[in-house]
This record gives C-alpha cells, sequence and structure tokens, in this order.
C-alpha cells in the first residue's frame, strides 16, 4: 500500500483538510497512509519537513496551500496544479500522470484550474513591481517559497511529487509591510505590533482588508477541493 505526505507551510492550510489537531513541524496521520507535516515557511522549513515524511517511507508528495499569481491570467481563488517549479539552481518537473489526473476530474467543474509552472523563492516577493520582473524571467503563473525544497526532496528519493496551490493575492496587488514585518514562521500574526504599524501606516489598511479579503477566499478553495481530493484519495492509491 502506498503512503503520501502533504506538506503545507500554515496552520490555516492544514485545516482545510478539517481535522481536529495539528501538529507543528512533527507529522500526523490525517488518514491511513496519508500524513501531513505542517512545515513552516519557506525553502528550509519545508525542506525538513520533506525530509521527516521520507523517514516514513512515504511514496509521494504533495506541496499544498496558497500561492501568490505573477500572471494577470490567475486570479485570487484560482488554483494551480503546476508542470513544474523553478528556483535560481533548477527546475523540477512534477508527476505527469498524477498531475493530469486531478486536472481531468476538476475540467468540468466550478474552479478554474491551471496547469502553469510555479517560481519557488526564498524570500516574499511583496510588491507588483517584483512580481512583473519574476514574471517577465521565467514565464511563470504564480509563485511560493516552498515547492522547490519538496521538490528537491522528491526528485532526490525518486518519490512521486504535485504542487496544488490556491491563489491568494493577485499579480497586480502588493503584499503590505505590515503584515510581512508582524508575522511569525507559522503565519501568525503579533496583535500589538500589527495595529501599532497600521497606525502609523494607515495608507496600508486598504491593501491589509483586500489581502485578507483574497487570503480567505483562496482557503475556502481548498476546503473544497481538499473534500473532493480525499474523496478520490488524492488520486495515487491504487
Amino acid at each position: 500500500m502506498k503512503k503520501l505526505g502533504i506538506i503545507a507551510a500554515l496552520p490555516a492550510e492544514a485545516k482545510c483538510f478539517q481535522i481536529n489537531e495539528l501538529s507543528f513541524e512533527a507529522p500526523i496521520e490525517i488518514e491511513k497512509n496519508v500524513f501531513l507535516c505542517i512545515s513552516g515557511i519557506g525553502y528550509k522549513s519545508c525542506l525538513n519537513a520533506a525530509k521527516k515524511l521520507v523517514k516514513l517511507n512515504v511514496d509521494g508528495l504533495i506541496s499544498w496551500g496558497i500561492a501568490g499569481a505573477i500572471s494577470d491570467s490567475i486570479k485570487s481563488g484560482d488554483v494551480i496544479i503546476a508542470r513544474s517549479v523553478i528556483n535560481h539552481k533548477n527546475i523540477y518537473s512534477t508527476s505527469y500522470e498524477w498531475q493530469k489526473k486531478i486536472i481531468s476530474h476538476f475540467k468540468n467543474s466550478s474552479y478554474k484550474i491551471f496547469d502553469g509552472n510555479i517560481v519557488s523563492t526564498e524570500k516574499i516577493c511583496a510588491s507588483f513591481e517584483e512580481k512583473m520582473k519574476l514574471f517577465r524571467k521565467t514565464k511563470a503563473l504564480a509563485i511560493d517559497m516552498e515547492s522547490a525544497g519538496i521538490a528537491e526532496v522528491a526528485m532526490a528519493g525518486n518519490l512521486d511529487f504535485i504542487i496544488i496551490r490556491a491563489i491568494a493575492d493577485n499579480a497586480d496587488s502588493n503584499i503590505p509591510e505590515a503584515v510581512i514585518k508582524n508575522i511569525d514562521n507559522f503565519g501568525r500574526i503579533n496583535i500589538g505590533k500589527f495595529l501599532v504599524f497600521c497606525l502609523f501606516h494607515p495608507t496600508q489598511i486598504y491593501e491589509i482588508i483586500l489581502l485578507a479579503k483574497n487570503y480567505k477566499k483562496s482557503l475556502s478553495t481548498l476546503t473544497n477541493i481538499s473534500t473532493e481530493l480525499r474523496k478520490k484519495k488524492f488520486f495515487y492509491f491504487p
């Protein structure tokens, strides 16, 4: 029987699987032979999470969560099931048959599903200008900070690998500095510092409200598709 490992950077992304208990950094079995690990944000965090799942002898890995658009063709609430992930060193292809099974299943659904590429960076790409620069360089649709690290472990271990990401922020939006400076590695906001920052930078409030709205929309999409994927055993188990 195959085993599957899922990596989500944030607790909010993991909660889309509607599980009762969360464990930070330690994998938990959310159903028979399906393990979920909340890694924290970034390359090193997800690399370590992927290695922990490898120790459980998983056969496949899913990079799960939200991403930001860098192309105008993909919007908040849309889903990308990527063909490959690009970073500053390599291009890692996802498992073709697995990816195509999922895309085919959702073809006639109400969700907008894309199968382009994702860029994975080691720092937050916050501004419209940064996003446009990355798009021009790579022609990728979206950006995250975790998929390349997971792909690296998958390739080294000859494991199946896919990326499933819902889009939060659009390509033409900025991630407010108030958010970037006041969240921890698991996306938790320091409320006191956040409010003080907003007090002195009130022009960011509109961007914060827009980001929160789009973030909620992306999580709703993830929750809905996770229910369907679990019914179909993630299209992975024989």
